[in-house]
């Protein structure tokens, strides 16, 4: 049995480890970039340290991780030559034709020494096929594999939940950690899939929000109950469709609303109280900055979302009334992505699994009518190409771009742009919309509020 407690990593049970050799220059490159480029920007929204020494302990001792890590590290390196900074503006198909077989073939030694996987600890055992778990979800989102992305999350998820409160919360840290990350993946899929259920979005104790006159004990403590929120918002906002067909909101989903609004303003509460006793130490540390910023962003997101939440052809005009916090939210956005760009020390497109800035931004765009506010959000997904799980900020801006296009006009770049949002009269506004990207081209479906019928068209990127 080997134990060690190193730079927050705790590990029991597991056997006596070897540093696995490297094949050759090509996988010591790889791996270098893994542990330079990639876990940097893996957890970059949410940082942590241990979580790091996890991913490099064992892509470094035990094979099957190792495959999965060099693979990742492949597809990511590809993605950042398809995206050079000289093109960054026109990023390149996810497939575009030349696929990389080496980093494929490192995908599926990973799968068969995960398969082949003597079954001697299971904790261990358990571990090695989260990690893997987590590792292939990366590498399918951004090789554009999506449907298989969601396969390994969805599989991860369902064995975190097989493991007892014993196991996850005992001396079982490890597993904990990995089942951690597993789940976040889940629960912030609902953003980018309507019929998303994640496992973890009803209520128990441990989701529960502290007492209202109190404050939250961390900042991590904050964005593990805010994430529950969204989830909870976002579900219900993807439900909509299911509103009887008189056009009013059934008695449940009434009541669902209204104790969402109630928690987040408890959530609300429990945050900034909890940064006034902390003196500032917050704020005044650039990475803890970066996140107290981004939690207010998607606090007041959600919190918009749901106030305008409702039935009837004129709920697109509701979103009018929340000006002065889509405004803040743009504001926050820019802080966020200055803040990452400083943390990257360039443009040089991103990728990450976990969600941040670019849903934001893409709910402000096609929901906020001012045009100055929508021509801000293109300027701030434009900036940097980044890649958050399905998201992608340059497809979102193309987005954004048209339904601007379509609400004030037909003009496909925004160029006669509206003066004001009261010129765009509710019939006009699109209500809907939703894409499919493949190769160079946007396959998006929208429909107009009040209005029978959806349109489709495609849009080069």
């Amino acid at each position: 049995m080997w134990h060690e407690k190193r730079h927050g990593l705790v590990l029991g049970n597991i056997d006596p480890f070897m540093i696995l050799p490297v094949a050759g220059q090509a996988q010591g490159e790889a791996m270098c970039f893994f542990e330079y480029i990639s876990i940097k920007h893996l957890n970059k929204h949410r940082p942590c340290e241990s979580w790091r020494n996890t991913l490099m302990f064992f892509s470094q001792t035990v094979p099957s991780v190792r495959h999965a890590a060099i693979a990742l590290s492949l597809v990511y390196r590809n993605y950042l030559d398809r995206n050079s900074s000289s093109r960054m503006h026109q990023p390149q198909p996810l497939n575009d034709g030349l696929p990389n077989r080496v980093a494929m073939l490192h995908y599926n030694r990973a799968i068969q020494l995960l398969l082949n996987q003597e079954s001697g600890d299971s904790t261990e055992t358990t571990a090695v096929t989260l990690l893997v778990c987590y590792l292939f979800t990366c590498y399918d989102h951004l090789a554009g594999n999506y449907v298989q992305a969601m396969k390994h999350l969805r599989g991860g998820v369902e064995l975190s939940r097989n493991i007892d409160d014993v196991q996850l919360f005992g001396t079982r840290t490890l597993i904990c950690q990995v089942a951690k990350q597993i789940r976040r993946l889940d629960m912030q899929a609902v953003t980018f899939l309507v019929d998303w259920t994640p496992g973890d979005i009803q209520e128990t104790p441990g989701s529960r929000l502290p007492p209202s006159e109190g404050a939250f004990l961390s900042l991590d403590q904050a964005a593990d109950q805010l994430q529950i929120l969204v989830a909870r918002v976002m579900r219900l906002h993807n439900t909509e469709h299911q509103m009887s067909p008189t056009g009013e909101m059934p008695p449940p989903t009434r009541s669902r609303k209204k104790i969402l609004l109630e928690q987040l303003e408890i959530w609300s509460g429990l945050f900034e109280t909890m940064l006034q006793e902390s003196s500032g130490s917050y704020v005044a540390d650039p990475e803890t900055s970066r996140l107290v910023s981004l939690l207010r962003l998607q606090y007041t997101i959600v919190w918009i979302l749901l106030r305008s939440y409702g039935p009837g052809p004129g709920r697109e005009m509701e979103y009018d009334k929340y000006l002065p916090q889509f405004q803040q939210c743009v504001t926050l956005a820019g802080d966020v992505a200055a803040a990452h760009e400083r943390y990257s020390g360039s443009l040089q497109p991103t990728f990450t699994p976990e969600v941040g800035i670019v849903p934001v931004l893409y709910i402000i765009g096609v929901k906020c009518r001012h045009p100055v506010v929508r021509r801000q959000v293109l300027s701030i997904l434009r900036r940097q190409s980044i890649r958050e799980a399905i998201w992608d900020s340059i497809s979102a801006a193309r987005v954004v771009e048209r339904v601007i296009g379509i609400e004030e006009g037909g003009s496909e770049e925004g160029g006669g742009m509206t003066r004001s949002m009261e010129q765009i009269a509710v019939w006009q506004r699109v209500e809907t919309v939703s894409w499919v990207q493949s190769a160079a081209r946007l396959d998006i479906s929208y429909t107009f509020c009040g209005l029978d019928g959806t349109h489709a068209e495609s849009l080069m990127i």
